[in-house]
């Protein structure tokens, strides 16, 4: 019986848990959760698993071969060479872990550098990388810290004995461009959905007089959150009638808030704070089109939110910083990152011109099948290494298409 160890980071794998032991599908998160696809591959595949994850519970589960531990996040609140450090103590851990468990498979996140990972191949362990986010910022010159972390990467990757699960073709760019192309396996993999994520919702009120735009996520400046003050300034100023429905908690909410109050636009923007599945329903059925104004300083790996917003027939105006812009067609407007004024005149092209409002919305329909599509999906991309386990053969590369704009 193959024996897994997976590192599912900070999200809140005990809720997924929870859902897997009673059988239930995943309808809790935003998505079908990348630690719901491990335990699901896990049974498929009659495997047993130690999960660890960073988010804070009081007890450890356990149920059917699958372990779930709390472990902390040893690079939380560290900067500089303390960082740089920390990958070395997670490895450790980690290995300690994998060790006492006996895994012959490991799967870890990009919080760790596979290369520190060698003393578990010298054992005949395989290691494999899932990268959710990119590796660095492009465009911007690198820290010290950053060129070492990457070096080491480049030496794992290079070797080819670390299979890389990407999250979209930015991702995979960037392995292939430290590796060299074709020299580590690559299985890119897409964000799953359940039909009833986002799917239902009663089409969006292109007759409106206020056209309702919805933000969904973290708040924080560099997701572009608080550039959506200005932005909301300068539609005024045009006397364009929106009115932002924020969805999301974080470091900055509470300075976006005061921030909107000062500027005299508190009418334009509602304030949910974090909304469960069904209060994200209701906003975005009251909503026209959505924005994911990422700033170019934050290293997308994909973004669901622009894929979540299409699913919903709510367009999104989105960042070419997101990935995910790639894969959504005809159904996005797209502006490049930090380009402020790109935003304003997207969002008042929609608001003005009824037409190209409801091009983008019948687009949207046209991108589902991909998402629900669980071929497509990581825990697909987990059959393919648990194969290549079982057979004893090399990983197989899988790339996934881009959508592409229709003619």
């Amino acid at each position: 019986m193959p024996k897994i160890f997976y590192t599912a980071g900070p999200g809140d794998a005990f809720q997924s848990f929870n859902e897997w032991k009673a059988g239930r599908r995943d309808l809790i998160n935003s998505h079908v959760g990348y630690s719901r696809q491990v335990m699901d591959a896990c049974a498929r595949h009659d495997a047993e698993a130690l999960i660890t994850c960073s988010h804070h519970r009081t007890a450890d589960q356990s149920h059917d071969g699958i372990s779930l531990v709390y472990r902390p996040d040893l690079s939380e609140g560290k900067s500089g060479l303390g960082f740089y450090r920390s990958f070395r103590e997670k490895a450790k851990a980690n290995m300690r872990d994998a060790l006492d468990f006996g895994a012959d498979l490991v799967i870890v996140g990009e919080d760790n550098i596979p290369m520190l990972y060698e003393p578990l191949r010298r054992r005949g362990i395989t290691v494999v990388q899932a990268l959710h986010s990119r590796l660095w910022q492009e465009g911007r010159p690198l820290r010290i810290m950053q060129r070492l972390r990457l070096h080491d990467f480049r030496k794992s990757y290079a070797s080819g004995s670390t299979p890389v699960l990407s999250a979209s073709h930015a991702v995979t760019a960037q392995v292939e461009q430290l590796a060299g192309k074709g020299r580590t396996p690559i299985l890119e993999f897409l964000p799953l959905y359940e039909q009833e994520h986002y799917g239902g919702l009663p089409p969006a009120d292109t007759s409106c007089d206020v056209l309702n735009i919805a933000f969904i996520g973290r708040i924080e400046a560099d997701k572009g959150a608080l550039d959506l003050i200005a932005i909301a300034d300068a539609l005024r100023s045009m006397k364009e009638a929106v009115r932002f429905q924020i969805c999301g908690v974080g470091g900055a909410f509470d300075q976006m808030v005061a921030m909107a109050q000062e500027a005299g636009l508190g009418d334009q923007f509602v304030f949910h704070g974090w909304c469960d599945r069904s209060k994200l329903r209701q906003v975005l059925t009251s909503c026209q089109i959505s924005i994911v104004p990422t700033r170019p300083e934050f290293m997308e790996g994909f973004n669901q939110v622009v894929i979540e917003s299409a699913l919903a027939g709510r367009p999104p105006v989105a960042s070419d910083a997101c990935p995910a812009v790639a894969y959504a067609g005809d159904a996005v407007e797209v502006v490049q990152a930090g380009d402020l004024q790109g935003y304003v005149a997207a969002i008042a092209a929609l608001a003005r011109d009824k037409e190209r409002l409801a091009r983008r919305i019948a687009a949207c329909a046209g991108i589902g099948q991909r998402f629900t599509d669980d071929g497509n999906s990581f825990g697909a991309a987990l059959n393919e290494i648990f194969a290549a386990q079982r057979e004893k053969r090399p990983v197989h590369d899988r790339r996934i298409a881009l959508s592409e704009p229709a003619p």
